[in-house]
């Protein structure tokens, strides 16, 4: 596979809506517009960006998104709209059913349909608008309405699909920058990484958060995901948490490669994380991870570290901790310092990706990437991938 050729995709979510406020759901509906901190944070992707060379943005319609890319291209320093476009296929997710509903009204009076969306989004159907068609009846007519169902996720799915297939081939050796919706971005990842509707939920998307794929020619090669959901250019050390604060936070560390500078600047980046205990995997007589661990950790002298050095520890360490730490109302956050390989196959469960994909997820020197386990009915959530400090 060549990569010296690739095409860059700078994915970035819009930034925070006055339905995202007022806890409803919005889907492809164009009511909600961005708030004065959608606008601020907005502005603060486009000064992040500047000095990324962007051959060509592609948006969704939706005003939300076209605001959002507004407020980038002033944090840029451009007003240059003529590479813009506007593309259908981008809009978010159709839920017909529940647009302008509260999050709270959709789990009481779409109790089934909302477990199904959460756990089995690739069979979740939902009634579709009213279909109208005339009926001639002897000498009259009449109008009848034909109820329809759709299939979100799985429409969305195909909808990105072709958005990849149109777009990829014209922009070989490029960058794109796309500005999309959190339910299309899960979409477009899913689908460049080779991920099933099954696992929609799966990963993160935060309202102006920037996630980097790299493609080495078209859209059948798949794609590497370079970085997923980054959120320090807000000022955020860690992504916010979407299913609630509890559960079990796993901050994961590689620790190959990882200078006495990189340990360093990690140290300083997490001071001001609660980090309740940290498991060291040391495969061999070194204990390169626990000396990384002791070093990072010294700003968090009530932090229990533990130590393994079984190759397995990974399955089986994680299959005891889960589910000891979903029984808990809190939240529990543990840093875990493992050889690059280790945290992969961590990762590569998660997403079902197999030792022949996992260069799917390329795993940078100094980075830390973080999965949420929400609870027993909910999957394990990517967070991020391949955070780093900013100074």
């Amino acid at each position: 596979m060549q990569w010296h050729n690739h095409t860059r995709v700078v994915l970035v979510r819009h930034g925070r809506s006055t339905f995202n406020e007022q806890g409803r759901y919005q889907g492809s509906s164009d009511e909600s517009v961005l708030t004065e901190a959608g606008q601020i944070a907005a502005r603060q992707v486009g000064k992040f960006l500047q000095g990324t060379k962007i051959d060509v943005i592609y948006a969704s319609p939706l005003r939300r998104v076209q605001e959002t890319v507004h407020e980038l291209l002033v944090g840029i320093g451009t007003t240059d709209l003529a590479s813009i476009h506007l593309v259908e296929h981008l809009r978010e997710i159709d839920l017909p059913a529940w647009e302008g509903l509260t999050f709270k009204q959709v789990r009481e009076q779409f109790a089934d349909d909302y477990r199904c969306w959460k756990q089995y989004p690739h069979q979740f159907q939902m009634e579709a608008a009213d279909q109208t068609f005339g009926l001639a009846i002897g000498n009259s007519s009449a109008v009848a309405a034909l109820k329809t169902r759709c299939f979100p996720v799985l429409d969305l799915y195909d909808r990105v699909k072709q958005f990849w297939q149109n777009i990829l081939p014209q922009h070989v050796g490029q960058t794109l920058l796309i500005v999309g919706h959190g339910g299309t971005n899960h979409a477009l990842i899913s689908t460049a990484l080779g991920l099933s509707p099954a696992q929609h939920h799966i990963i993160q998307q935060s309202n102006c958060g920037i996630s980097v794929l790299n493609f080495a020619s078209g859209f059948d090669d798949f794609a590497q995901l370079q970085a997923l959901n980054l959120t320090g250019h807000l000022g955020e050390t860690l992504p916010k948490l979407k299913e609630g604060k509890h559960g079990l936070r796993l901050l994961l560390l590689p620790s190959n490669d990882l200078s006495s500078e990189q340990t360093e600047q990690l140290a300083k980046w997490l001071k001001e994380v609660t980090i309740d205990f940290s498991l060291s995997a040391d495969l061999d007589s070194l204990n390169q991870s626990q000396n990384t661990a002791e070093k990072i950790l010294r700003f968090h002298p009530t932090t229990v570290q533990l130590q393994v050095y079984r190759e397995d520890f990974s399955q089986v360490w994680l299959n005891t901790i889960t589910h000891k730490c979903l029984d808990s109302n809190q939240l529990i956050t543990g840093l875990l310092i493992a050889p690059k390989q280790s945290i992969q196959d961590i990762l590569g469960r998660v997403l079902s990706l197999n030792s022949e994909q996992i260069w799917r997820l390329p795993l940078q020197p100094g980075t830390f990437s973080v999965l949420h386990y929400p609870s027993v009915e909910h999957p394990p959530i990517l967070q991020a991938l391949n955070i780093h400090s900013i100074d």
